[in-house]
């Protein structure tokens, strides 16, 4: 495995340059300070990795660096580690300046010689202690004039004492200005000596979360998400446990390194059967109580049994045993044999009582197949799907599949195994379970539902070309599989090419369309409502065209599909079909209402990203943050790539409208590097609108004009027939602002084209961003008309954002041409709705609009201030539930919390809110 960056590490490496850089030019301001720093931390947390880092440092400033480390061999051997530290002077390094002579270090008369003497010949005894330790200070010094010196001392724990004793004398008299510095590592908790408690320590911690995530990517790139969890839980944040746990592939394996055999392993030959056995029960435990340990190993129940396992360091025991260190327990369970792991396992399925738990150990111990343990994981599997935890639910049916005696077992429940990875969101597990899956068998029904899928999950990662590519490898079984198999292939094919916009995509949906078996499955599956098929080829096959999406959703919400007994998979598949309808209300009802519902991650990615545009178009920022909270975090962990820069989109729309263009592009600059955009033109075109917008925003027209007009063709075509309509409006503002009559003459191109694109298939929204378009390119005596038709239509109010800069464009139209009081009538019904929304930005310069409209009694200052500006985005939508009066656990299912965080963020909200309680809640929110 390849070296790795050191990760996770910057307040420690920050501490040993800023040693570093004032020993080399002698101290600075912090001259009289002391010279020394001692780095403690268990072992493989990275103390070494530490030590090579300032070594590396320091040789670049031009230090010496001399290194000493302790052994156990060498621990009872006098002066072992100081013979390392002097004789690491004998190199003729200094040159002939008197430290040095005929490239020995020569010690000066007295104290050095002796010192000198004490370390290097054996024979000599009569030297005192004292007598070495200044002398080692002294040489220290004398070779410190000449070049400044950096020792570091590696394992202190393992040094013979008398060596450490004089260093550290050394060290506690040191100052920065000597130009000598003196590093200690050592591990555990303690200081290498009580006695040293004038020395500055840091003790090393654990890696956190991100770096732990950020240094196990680096080491196994291509481990599963899943396996990747399990292994960050079972390292611990140690680097070392990360780095076997990864080469492994496991968070148990049945093998360590050498070098980990020799630190982890070795120490157990020495404790005893009954320990022994007792730690090998516990460490093939999962999660059961110590009394169940024990009873498995057949020990007492008291703790007397533990006792050796504590004093060695091992373990700590309480109600459950924890293993101090994460190797620990894999070299517990590595150094046994089979057979011992195997009566481990069952021995702790016979005394336990929860029968998930006995049901798992039972499986640890099979070694072939055995039915009656794949059934009983059939069980498990089932109740953790309905738990919503879908990662057990995986390894159980997994688990069971590998148990199950024959393949007519064994594929259903690998096939449930792959469903449940796309439920949990978990891509590469599908992809994992796909390939054995399909390994298994030659089914065409079972083969086309996984590609399904399987695709399905491509298309979360943005790789739309590999999802058609395995599409395309079973279309040849359309009309081999079922009805509803036959409909959601093509409707697949249809969603993945209006994705990508590729040609050749959409070469391959007009191939398939044309099949003889798919009109009678389509009709088939409509007719007895075969959910969720139906709804996903309307979505899929109607989409484009808004008129018929119009016409299907109502058709649909008639026959009562959006009812109680909806699925959740069915309302974000009407939700979807309404956002393609421009029907925003219907739209983010219907996918707020799936997502309250679905506890799936990986069919609701598809309309998060959705739903969070949406919210930010229709004007309720709050939500579309909550949406954001959500969603950002588990679509960067579960490497959803496409959903992550779909998200992107809304998170710089809000930043820029709220006034932060330079975190705007601080999240699009990061959107544009995780997928190919030239694979993913929806992708691209909402990266498009959010970046106009912060153009727009900042003031940037000309900016805006580029990033727009990149989502029509040459020729002023959409690029897209709804996303690239929807920018219309938009184009117009930023042409109108140009100083180039060309870019008037193409934008007016482009209105031209996307009205001849749109005319069969428009929309009320459409039809006022044309009007919108219209008035600002337009003739100048039909602008005003247009304005009023833009704004004639009260639909309009379900795009807020839209209405207010309509609205600002009228009120400037109007100004410019001395109609003051009309231009201050629009201009103020475009601030207030600026200032309710929280678009600072826009707001500001619709006051300076109002201020040149003659509007000098207008207030200048900052609109009332929300009261819940001061919150997170998660705090804010937990207490906007809260002032509804809805309870702690009510919400957290709402927000997919623990009643406990719920209470934890009322808790810290209180404060900033200038409240005491709950009570206050709804009198707040409702105060103006």
């Amino acid at each position: 495995m390849s070296e790795v960056p050191l990760v996770g590490r910057e307040p420690e490496l920050q501490l040993l340059a800023r040693l570093i850089d004032d020993v080399a030019d002698g101290g600075g301001p912090r001259a009289s300070t002391g010279s020394a720093l001692v780095l403690v931390g268990e072992v493989g947390i990275g103390r070494t990795a530490l030590l090579d880092g300032a070594a590396a440092r320091a040789a670049s400033a031009g230090l010496r660096v001399v290194r000493a480390d302790g052994c156990h061999g060498e621990a009872d051997i006098r002066w072992a580690a100081l013979s390392q530290v002097l004789g690491a002077f004998d190199d003729g390094a200094d040159g002939d300046d008197g430290a040095v002579q005929g490239g020995v270090a020569a010690p000066a008369p007295g104290a050095e010689q002796a010192a000198f003497a004490a370390v290097f010949d054996p024979l000599t005894t009569a030297v005192p202690s004292a007598a070495v330790s200044f002398g080692v200070l002294r040489f220290l010094l004398r070779a410190a004039r000449h070049r400044p010196v950096l020792v570091l001392v590696d394992d202190t724990d393992r040094l013979d004492l008398a060596s450490l004793r004089a260093l550290l004398f050394a060290a506690r008299r040191l100052r920065r200005r000597d130009r000598v510095a003196l590093v200690f590592a050592g591990r555990g908790a303690d200081r290498p000596l009580p006695a040293d408690a004038a020395l500055p320590t840091r003790v090393v911690p654990p890696l956190g979360s991100p770096a732990a995530d950020a240094l196990l990517t680096a080491l196994a790139p291509r481990l599963g998400p899943r396996v990747h969890r399990d292994v960050l839980a079972a390292a611990a944040g140690n680097p070392l446990a990360l780095r076997e746990f990864a080469t492994a592939g496991s968070a148990r394996p049945l093998r360590l390194s050498a070098a980990a055999e020799e630190g982890f392993v070795a120490p157990l030959r020495a404790l005893d059967a009954p320990t022994a056995r007792l730690l090998l029960h516990a460490a093939a435990a999962d999660g059961e109580p110590t009394t169940v340990i024990a009873r498995a190993a057949g020990a007492s129940s008291g703790l007397a049994d533990w006792a050796a396992a504590e004093h060695a360091g091992l373990v700590t025991v309480a109600d459950d045993v924890r293993f101090r260190h994460p190797l620990d327990r894999a070299a517990v369970y590595a150094s046994a044999t089979a057979e011992a792991r195997r009566r481990a396992h069952l021995a702790l399925a016979a005394a336990g009582t929860d029968a998930d738990r006995a049901t798992w150990q039972r499986a640890h111990a099979v070694t072939g197949t055995d039915e009656a343990v794949a059934a009983a994981l059939v069980g498990v599997a089932e109740r953790a799907e309905a738990a919503g935890d879908f990662d057990a639910a995986v390894r159980a049916w997994e688990r069971a599949a590998e148990c199950s005696p024959d393949a007519t077992r064994a594929v259903p429940r690998r096939h449930r195994a792959l469903q449940a990875a796309y439920a949990g969101g978990d891509v590469h597990g599908v992809a994992e379970q796909h390939r054995r899956l399909t390994e298994l068998t030659d089914d065409p029904t079972t083969r086309t539902w996984a590609t399904l899928l399987h695709a399905a999950a491509l298309m979360l990662q943005g790789r739309q070309r590999d999802a058609v590519r395995g599409l395309q490898e079973v279309a040849p079984l359309l009309g081999e599989v079922d009805d509803a198999g036959t409909a959601l292939l093509v409707a697949f094919h249809i969603v993945a090419a209006d994705f990508s916009g590729l040609p050749e995509h959409h070469e391959a949906v007009a191939a398939l369309t044309g099949h003889p078996a798919l009109p009678g499955a389509v009709r088939r599956v409509r007719e007895n409502a075969d959910a969720p098929a139906d709804l996903m080829w309307a979505r899929a096959s109607l989409g484009t065209d808004r008129t018929r999406a119009a016409a299907a959703l109502r058709e649909a919400l008639d026959a009562g599909r959006a009812g109680a007994a909806a699925t959740a998979d069915d309302l974000q598949n009407l939700g979807l079909l309404a956002d393609r309808a421009d029907d925003v209300r219907r739209a983010v009802d219907l996918l707020t209402r799936a997502h309250a519902r679905m506890h799936h991650e990986g069919p609701a990615a598809f309309g998060a990203a959705v739903l969070a545009n949406l919210l930010v178009d229709h004007g309720r920022w709050v939500e579309a943050d909550a949406v954001l909270v959500r969603w950002v975090p588990l679509a960067d962990e579960r490497g959803l790539h496409r959903v992550a820069v779909e998200l992107a989109s809304p998170r710089a729309l809000l930043l820029a409208l709220r006034g932060d263009d330079a975190g705007a592009q601080e999240v699009l600059a990061a959107a544009r590097t995780r997928v190919d955009l030239a694979d993913n033109l929806i992708l691209d075109l909402r990266l498009r609108v959010a970046d106009a917008v912060a153009a727009i925003v900042a003031g940037d027209p000309g900016r805006a004009l580029r990033v727009l007009r990149g989502a029509f063709t040459v020729t002023g075509d959409p690029r897209h027939p709804v996303l690239s309509a929807r920018m219309v409006a938009l184009l117009a503002a930023a042409a109108a602002a140009s100083t180039d009559p060309a870019d008037r003459s193409d934008a007016v191109r482009v209105v031209e084209r996307v009205r001849a694109a749109t005319a069969t298939r428009s929309s009320a929204r459409i039809r006022m961003l044309l009007h919108h378009a219209d008035a600002l390119l337009g003739p100048e005596h039909e602008s005003e008309h247009h304005f009023r038709l833009a704004l004639a239509d009260p639909t309009g109010d379900d795009w807020p954002v839209e209405r207010a800069m309509t609205r600002l464009h009228h009120g400037e139209w109007l100004r410019r041409r001395r109609r003051g009081l009309e231009a201050r009538e629009m201009l103020a019904a475009a601030l207030d709705a600026f200032e309710t929304l929280g678009a600072t930005a826009l707001a500001e310069r619709v006051r300076a609009e109002l201020r040149a409209a003659g509007s000098a009694g207008h207030r200048d200052a900052t609109p009332a201030r929300d009261p819940l500006a001061d919150l997170t985005p998660q705090q804010r939508e937990v207490v906007r539930l809260a002032a509804e009066g809805r309870r702690n656990r009510e919400i957290g299912q709402r927000l997919f919390l623990s009643p406990r965080t719920v209470g934890s963020h009322l808790h810290h909200a209180y404060p900033k809110l200038g409240i005491s309680g709950r009570h206050q809640l709804a009198a707040l929110l409702r105060a103006p």
